[in-house]
This record gives C-alpha cells, structure tokens and sequence, in this order.
C-alpha cells in the first residue's frame, strides 16, 4: 500500500524482499522512513490503518511485521503533510506519532532531527539495511563518520558546526539550522520553489535533490548538489572513493608505489576499485615490516597521539604495534617537530594539496605505509619455481587431454561463432542482471539521446554511473564489442570514461562514470540555472583541453553540442557519446548514414561531403562559445533569428558590442573577454580553407598565442548553410533530420 500527500510529490511505502524496493516506492520519492529497514516484505504486504487508530505493517502470509503502538491514544486519523511527514493525530489535532521521529537516510523539508538522531545510509541500492556511513547530529554541529567491524567510527566530514548553513543543493530559500535540541532543513513555499530533499547515499555522499514534474504522470529526479564533497579535495574527501589503500588524488586513483611491487591493482581496467597488498601483513612476522614513504599525503581521518612529536618515533610506534597499518605524520610550520597518528584500519588515502613553503626540502605530510617484505626472494624462488614449473605441465596435460575429449565429443555438433568477447581487454564486462539491480531495474532515467536512454545506476561497489541502454544497434555480439573495444582504449581527460559494457542475447548496453552536474545545455539555457555560472566557470568550460589533442589518432567526434557535454562537481568538462555515431548509425536511415550531427551545429561541408577532417568539430565548437557566452541556442530559440545570422551582422557592422545589451554585471565586468571568446568563435566558424586548428585554438585560449586579426567575416548564415546541401543528396533538405539528443540531468 501507498499513502500520497494531496500534491503527489511525497509517499511513504516499504521495503520489499528479494533485493528489490519496486513495490516499496513510490516515484520518484524512496519512503524516507522505513519501520525495519533490515526486514523486508513482500509483494504483496499489507499498510491497514486500524479502527482503534494503529499503523500495522503485516507481510503477504499476513505475518505481524510492525506497528506504531497507538491502539490506545484517541488517535482520530492518519494524514501525510506536503512535506512528506507522515501523521497520527487525535481529536484536538495534536500528533501522537509522526515518522519525522524515525529518519533513516532521507532528510525531508522542515523535518526536525534530535540531537543523538542519525542519518544513516543504506547498504547498497539493493540492500535498504543500515550502512557503514552515518551523519550525526550533536549539540556543537552535523557530523558524517564511517564505521568498520572492529574500529571505532571515524569522522571524515563536517556538514555544519556553526547555527546555520545555506548551500545551493538545498533551494533557493533552503538552510539547515542547528540549536542544543535539534537540527532542521528550512525551506519555505515548497510548491512555489520546488520539492528538495537530502539523501545519505550508500558512497557516503550527502545529496542535494529536487523533483521536477515532467507530465501528468511522473517527476525527474534532479540532482542539486554534495553537501559534504570539501572544495579542496573533490571526490577525494570521501573514505571508500578509492578502496582500501588506494590514493586519491586530484579525483584520481592510484596504487601506492605501484613500481615497488607491494600492492596489485584489484582491477586492471579500473582505478576505482582499491589495491590489494600483493603480501599480507603478518604478525608472526614483524621483523620483515617495513615502510612506504608517500610524500604530501595524508588520511581523512588523522587523530593524533600528543605523546610523540617527532617522525622517527612515530614510525618505531606503528612498527612495535603489529595493528597499526599505517604511520601518518603532519610537520608542524617549523619542519622539525608535528603530530603523529597510527589508524589500525585504511581506507583511501588522499594526495595533500598544501606545503607550508614551496622551498622546503620536506613534505607537510607524509604517509609512512606499513608492507611486507618477504625474508628471503632468491630462497624462495629456488622452491617456487621448479614446484611451479612441475604443477604447471601437470596443469596443461590435463587441460589438453580434457580440450581434446570436447573437441571429439563436439565434433558433429553446429559450429558456434566466436562472439569477439576476447576483443575486449580495457572495459569490464558486465552482466545484464547487475545492470538491472544498478538502475533498480532501470528506475532513475537521466535522459533520452538519439541512441538510447541513459539510466542512473549504483554498482556493487557503490560507484555510481549512467548506464546507456541502446536501442536496436542491428549489429552482431562480435562487431558491437570491437567497437566497444576501440571506444575503451581511447584514454583522454576530456571524454567521459567508460567503464563497462553489457552484450547479453539482445541486450546492448554501455557504462559511463557519472558526471553529477549533467550536460552543459541546462544550465546555459536555463535561466534559473545560467545565473549561477559565472564568466569564470564558463571561461573555464569554453577553454576545455580538447579531444583532438594528446589522442592517437585523431579524434572526430560529429557531434559537439551542448548536450554532449558533461559537467562533474567541479564544473570539469567532459565530452560523451564518442563513438557512437560509428556504433549505431550503420543500419539507421540513410540522413544519419550520410549526414552526422545536430542541425545548428553541423559543419557546411558535412553537408557536401567534401573537406571532412577533424576541423568539422572545430566549427561545432564555435557554435558552443557563442551558445556558452550568450546562454540561447543557435536554433530553436524563442527567437526567430539563428544566433549565428545575428552575430554575422553585428561583426560586419563593427557592432558586436551591441550583443550584450542587458548583459549580467558579471558578464559586463569581464566584457573584454567575452569580446576575445567571440571571435576566437567567428574563426571557428569560417570556411574550411580559413578554420585553424584546435590545437591553435587552445593556445589562443591559454595566451600563448596571439587573436589572429579578422579581415572579413567569411562563415555562412544558417540559410546559406542550407542551400549548400546537393539537390541529389539523400540529406536534402526534405529529408527527416536527424533527433537532437535531449539529455538532461546527472549522468
């Protein structure tokens, strides 16, 4: 059963068995409060509000699973308020029993936490069981700590210590305030500014979201911010980001001192996963104990012993106690004395960002990490390697004779194409079912693109990520993952990384890293959105490092738009859906056969066939600076005029200035380069023979290069573009064109 508020937007279900939460949701809201969150219930479980005014949760045989205990308090009725609280009232109208008392991971509007309350995250998406993060609210301020099995908990980040916050993630009038009592999430006019909500996720972050009413029959989910990622460390703040021992460094991940051979990377073709250590720390065996040293870096969790100040007696401490895993040790601004912590447990550890002198000779932070060597490697392979050698041929004599019994025995049987999985070496494979727990069965859609939907997703590991679900590549197993094959070996800082695939029976699907701030046209199309990037954040964006560069070969991506480029928390760009145009459009229609892109964005001689080179996407590009600066579309704005037609007439008239009437004060104060960036876009926009480089954009960009001066302004408008398409073109200009990818949200 599910109670609705009257606006819809809030509902209340349960938890339901068999690693699933279908029937215990209600969309796009997760219940905030579940009575046993490690007690499931069925399909088919049952909410009955009783005449004697009790809340009973019976499981589908009926079993006797929960209740609120009110049979006994004049309770009149039950009622869920705009703010999702579900109550019990009597006949004065004071509440006997509300499910604000009892939060789980999900902090809802106006919803009071006690002190000695926690947030607590579930265990995975599938598991809604309590977790290994909790937020905690005490009297000085809002905490987030880690547990472990044997550890006590250990705070890796503050969400408030003061009265009151306000953070972007929360609304416009949104804040939370803390007092002795309680802390509360303050958002006045919810049906005016929109429904936000916080959640503890599995991952330990702490997520901002809004729902926004897409039709008549549901909401988008819409990320709005991490309330807890520091500014300093990004992603890097978080304990698990990197697994037990991997370093975190600028949202990156690495195994510590990967030449010495003391740590293995889980998994080769991801660095989100941790280091295993290639020889267990053994306490019968201390006297081989010996340390790494990583230099400028530290743990999230440094709680120091004041009885040692000083580096070599904090490194004898960690080696005399065989828990200890690790000596930290922080030097004071002198560099002759600090502080020293020894954690018995390790999570990620995270690259220190500060030095107290750039001429020191020595690191603000060190981690000294605890290895083991092993007592003796030449003795050792005198034994190992003539037993390994034996086992090994016994190994391949029996593999062989098996192999060949099959082959015998298989002989008159239908020969079975290789599928091409063997293709495959950077991208994990990964199967369809875990994709469909990931999205719980594909619940979260992120958007619609002209290839397929994007689906939000956690994996196992709690990592999360968009999932691609393809529509009908017409290609077999073997072809699709050659392509997926060439897809995941292109390594660039400026595409979005894929991290999986999936190619069960007909089931095509691709795993991207998630991009938390989604694609870049909504939040420049967007008027709400638009005024919170600064001139700053979108210099910063125009100004992206791009695909063409460091990459071998070349890359030529089709389709550079607004919608295909992706923001993370930081406002760092990332380029999707490479690739793809290859992957799919071989049996699609014959416009996106012939004719890749967007309208609005394609390239004029994409149009005759003529001149294509990696300078298509520098044209595309241009249409993106002056789409960035501008914040309206080339086409398909309210106004009429394409936004190229109109920056060509006010170039040849010598009046460009004249398009920034109206502008933001922030837009005005940086006036002169908002000038520069439209005319490194009218470059970009010139005809073949004229359009430079990327490579030379980029340095333009950077100042290393000076603004080559424009003599005459030789792009076309969009109606000249048009007339350049062949009358015997299968891409005239009666053809359907092709669908320009909508994607929105985080992905």
């Amino acid at each position: 059963d599910v109670v609705l508020s009257k606006e819809e937007r809030e509902g209340h279900g349960w938890p339901e068995g068999s690693g699933g939460c279908s029937a215990a949701v209600v969309a796009p809201l997760f219940s905030h409060s579940f009575p046993l969150r490690d007690r499931p219930v069925g399909e088919n479980a049952t909410l009955d509000f009783t005449p004697e005014g009790n809340l009973e949760l019976k499981d589908a045989d009926g079993t006797f699973v929960w209740s609120t205990n009110t049979s006994s308090l004049s309770v009149l009725c039950l009622n869920l308020t705009t703010g999702g609280n579900l109550i019990l009232v009597d006949g004065k109208n004071s509440v006997i029993w509300q499910s604000f008392d009892y939060p789980t991971d999900t902090w809802l509007p106006n919803q009071n936490i006690p002190v000695g309350k926690k947030l607590v995250a579930s265990k995975s998406s599938s598991n809604l069981a309590p977790g290994m993060y909790y937020l905690s609210v005490t009297s000085h301020g809002i905490y987030a700590f880690i547990t472990s099995e044997f550890d006590p908990p250990k705070m890796y980040s503050t969400l408030l210590s003061g009265s009151d916050m306000f953070h972007s993630a929360l609304g416009i009038n949104g804040r939370i305030d803390s007092n002795t009592n309680y802390a509360r999430f303050n958002l006045e006019s919810i049906l005016e500014t929109g429904f936000h909500y916080i959640k503890l996720e599995i991952n330990g972050h702490l997520n901002g979201y809004r729902l926004n009413k897409f039709d008549e029959y549901g909401y988008d989910v819409i990320f709005s911010g991490d309330l807890l990622k520091d500014f300093d460390y990004g992603d890097c703040t978080y304990p698990q980001v990197c697994g037990d021992d991997g370093v975190c460094s600028r949202d990156q991940c690495i195994c510590p001192a990967g030449n010495a051979g003391y740590f293995r990377q889980l998994y080769d073709s991801q660095n989100t996963f941790g280091c295993r250590r290639v020889t267990p720390l053994s306490c019968k065996d201390m006297r081989f104990h010996t340390f790494l040293e990583l230099e400028n870096v530290t743990y999230f969790n440094f709680d120091p012993l004041h009885s040692i100040m000083d580096v070599e007696s904090c490194k004898k401490a960690c080696l005399d106690n065989c828990t200890c895993k690790a000596a930290v040790f922080h030097y004071n601004e002198n560099i002759s004395a600090g502080e020293c912590s020894l954690p018995s447990q390790l999570y990620s550890l995270r690259a220190y960002k500060f030095t107290y002198s750039e001429s020191a000779e020595r690191y603000n932070s060190i981690v000294f990490l605890k290895v083991q060597k092993s007592p003796d490697r030449k003795k050792l392979l005198l034994i190992l390697v003539p037993s390994l050698s034996v086992g090994l041929a016994i190994v391949v004599f029996v593999a062989g004779s098996f192999y060949y019994r099959k082959v015998q025995k298989n002989s008159n049987y239908v020969h079975i194409e290789d599928d091409g999985s063997d293709q495959v070496r950077a991208v994990k494979k990964i199967s369809f079912l875990e994709l469909r727990s990931a999205t719980r069965d594909f619940q979260v859609k992120l958007g619609r693109g002209g290839f397929g939907s994007v689906f939000e997703g956690d994996l196992a590991d709690g990592t999360k990520v968009a999932v691609k679900r393809l529509d009908s590549t017409g290609q077999g197993k073997k072809e699709f993952m050659a392509e997926v094959n060439t897809i995941g070996n292109i390594h660039h800082f400026n595409l979005v990384r894929l991290v999986g695939y999936c190619a069960d029976k007909s089931n095509r699907l691709l795993v991207y890293e998630h991009m938390c701030n989604g694609s870049l046209d909504k939040w420049i199309f967007n008027p709400d959105r638009g005024r919170t990037l600064t001139w700053e954040v979108r210099r910063k964006i125009i100004g992206l490092e791009y695909l063409h560069m460091h990459c071998d070969p070349n890359i030529i991506h089709f389709d550079i738009k607004p919608q295909n480029i992706l923001l993370n928390g930081d406002f760092d760009v990332k380029i999707s859906d490479f690739g793809l145009a290859k992957l799919i459009d071989r049996d699609q229609s014959q416009v996106l056969t012939v004719l890749k892109g967007t309208p609005g964005y394609v390239a004029p001689e994409l149009y005759t066939g003529i001149n294509i080179s990696v300078k298509v996407d520098v044209f595309s590009f241009g249409i993106v600076i002056l789409e960035i600066v501008f914040g309206r579309k080339n086409l398909g704005s309210s106004q009429f005029e394409p936004l190229i037609d109109i920056v060509k007439e006010k170039a040849e008239k010598d009046l460009l200035h004249d398009l920034f009437a109206g502008s933001s004060e922030d837009m005005l104060w940086h006036l002169e380069e908002a000038m520069k960036m439209i005319k490194i876009a009218i470059l970009c926009l010139q005809v073949h023979s004229r359009r430079p480089s990327m490579s030379s954009m980029v340095k333009v960009l950077e100042g290393s290069m000076d603004l080559e001066s424009i003599a005459e302004y030789c792009f076309l408008s969009m109606p000249e573009i048009a007339t350049h398409v062949p009358a015997n073109s299968v891409a005239s200009a009666n053809s359907t064109p092709p669908a320009e990818s909508i994607l929105s949200g985080p992905r």
